[in-house]
């Protein structure tokens, strides 16, 4: 048999075309897995920090490449006047069309991979919506910076 199988070169080029399709196929899976377990992870880092009101914990979550002091110290004050409302849910969502471009004179420190929805358990529903981005293996929230 395997005679058969050494003697037919297109037998061996299908066979080595399928093994490199099923690898490509395999590793495409893996990453998208691995992709959405990070950014899964985030959200679930992001409510434990709202949960326990660890502001620490919460500024270790973003991304800090390029961000000046002034900037850091109002993302500051913002986690701090939504830890003083309940958390109801927090989800990760796809990126829309609008995420993946950068906003008028802002940039983003990361590259958007998705977006992570942070619904509170008031009777009006607020919600923050924070950009994650890939930072090496693992997913950040982005800071926007001005545009230079």
């Amino acid at each position: 048999m395997l005679q058969l199988f050494l003697r037919h070169s297109w037998l061996r080029r299908l066979s080595a075309a399928l093994v490199g399709l099923l690898l490509g196929v395999a590793l495409v899976a893996a990453w998208g897995w691995w992709n959405a377990r990070s950014l899964r992870a985030l959200a679930d880092d992001l409510r434990r920090a709202y949960e326990s009101h660890d502001v620490v914990a919460m500024e270790q979550l973003f991304c800090w490449d390029g961000v000046d002091d002034a900037t850091r110290g109002r993302i500051r004050f913002v986690i701090l006047q939504e830890y003083e409302l309940p958390i109801g849910s927090v989800t990760v969502r796809p990126l829309a069309a609008f995420d993946r471009q950068p906003g008028p004179g802002l940039r983003p420190n990361l590259t958007p991979s998705g977006t992570i929805e942070v619904t509170f358990a008031t009777t009006d529903r607020l919600s923050a919506a924070y950009l994650a981005g890939r930072d090496g293996f693992r997913h950040k929230l982005i800071v926007m910076l001005p545009a230079n």
